[in-house]
């Protein structure tokens, strides 16, 4: 047996046992998936959070794809290049759930402490 289809079987073996320990505690609640797509304002209170939907979506997606180009091509021995359109774009989807991440923590504590001067100013 070829040295490179041992090594194959070992990276076969090796995330098919992460992918099921991974799904045990999934499924266990060892790994919590509560608020999971939900962000937490200064006060505690929590919201729903589009930004981390559409960063796991497209993270998710991209890695798909990538994955099934993986296994098209595993008989040249080499990984696939990544498309500079999905670099791109997975960039993109980054900067828009930072760009929510900086709305929230920016213009909400300036509406908060505007309130709250408002508040201070009436009594």
């Amino acid at each position: 047996m070829p040295f490179t289809r041992i090594i194959w079987y070992e990276v076969v073996l090796f995330l098919g046992a992460l992918a099921a320990i991974i799904a045990y505690r999934l499924l266990t609640g060892g790994i919590n998936t509560n608020y999971l797509l939900y962000g937490t304002q200064r006060d505690g209170s929590k919201y729903f959070s589009p930004e981390r939907l559409q960063l796991l979506l497209f993270t998710l997606g991209t890695a798909m794809f990538y994955l099934s180009d993986v296994l098209q091509n595993r008989n040249t021995g080499q990984l696939p290049d990544v498309p500079a359109q999905t670099l791109v774009l997975l960039g993109g989807s980054h900067a828009i759930y930072l760009g929510g991440k900086a709305y929230t923590m920016l213009f909400k504590k300036i509406a908060k402490e505007s309130n709250d001067a408002d508040t201070h100013a009436d009594g």
